[in-house]
């Protein structure tokens, strides 16, 4: 099988396909610790690891998204690893442009004692806003898709089991903060492209559960390639508060339920620490709303560690 050649598949069908992905690096928990797609295996014989991330898509109304992260992985015994990740992120689209710090990842894992072929581990962890989620442009808060960071703190929790070839992995991520302090309501814009975008103002955002499936082919000229499903299920309707209707809360019809990608990781070692990856993703099933602004339409993300 030649891998970069099915990576150019799963890419040019992001490109073409009309449905958008959930996005999920965004919200924080499919990319860290046992969660992410084979976990912290790729880390090797090394005790730490650095990576640059750099994701770039195109999200609902053609608004242009690059989000770059910073994430170091540490060692600590047989059973314990540590990590943490620092996010910005860039957005620009007809509404105008922003750009802000995003999230600090925090988390932990534990590996429990190895069977023979099984690995069982479980990851705790918090995400942390580096803003409130209200960019503005022209003095007025820009919606969701334009915002660095969901503006909330977050509990994560994850497990995964793991062999060298299969990944099964369920997590959890609960908003603990309630509303942001996002204040976008199309009807005050005066450009008419503004009502396209899901109010947003006062955002409370419910939380999510992932499942995710993974097999790993067998090395080929050292490269490897991951490929499975990641499923998203958002537990109830996000909602957001407009005083010129009520002062209560106004449910987002929609915006609960499953999301599904198919997914793909190719990494390719250079020499002995260095690694490039690549990250792909084709949407299958997508909730009818996801004023959150985590939909990609197209994605990209690169990757480039070093383990030392």
């Amino acid at each position: 099988m030649r891998y970069p050649s099915f990576l150019s598949v799963i890419i040019l069908l992001l490109w073409q396909h009309n449905a958008g992905a959930q996005g999920c690096s965004d919200a924080g928990f499919c990319s860290i610790g046992n969660l992410a797609s084979h976990g912290q295996q790729t880390l090797g014989a090394q005790q730490r690891s650095l990576k640059l991330l750099l994701p770039a898509g195109v999200g609902d109304e053609a608004v242009f998204v690059f989000t770059p992260g910073l994430e170091y992985t540490q060692k600590l015994n047989n059973h314990w690893a540590v990590q943490g990740k620092i996010t910005a992120n860039y957005a620009s689209g007809n509404l105008g442009s922003a750009f802000g710090a995003g999230d600090v990842i925090l988390s932990g894992t534990y590996s429990l004692a190895p069977q023979k072929i099984w690995k069982h581990s479980v990851t705790l962890g918090v995400k942390l806003p580096l803003n409130q989620s209200n960019l503005k442009e022209g003095g007025r808060s820009l919606p969701m898709q334009y915002q660095s960071s969901l503006g909330t703190v977050d509990f994560i929790a994850g497990f995964s089991l793991a062999s060298d070839r299969w990944q099964f992995a369920a997590g959890y991520q609960q908003p603990l903060t309630g509303a942001n302090r996002n204040s976008f309501l199309p009807q005050y814009w005066s450009k008419p492209e503004a009502a396209a975008y899901p109010a947003s103002n006062d955002f409370n955002r419910r939380g999510d559960v992932l499942v995710r499936t993974a097999y790993s082919f067998q090395r080929i000229r050292k490269a490897s390639l991951d490929v499975g499903l990641l499923g998203i299920y958002h537990l109830g309707e996000d909602s957001y508060i407009d005083g010129n209707i009520q002062n209560s809360a106004i449910a987002i019809k929609g915006s609960s339920g499953l999301t599904l990608n198919a997914t793909a990781l190719l990494r390719v070692p250079l020499g002995t620490r260095w690694e490039l990856g690549l990250t792909g993703a084709v949407p299958l099933v997508v909730r009818d709303v996801r004023p959150d602004g985590l939909t990609r339409r197209f994605v990209v993300a690169p990757q480039i560690s070093y383990s030392f």
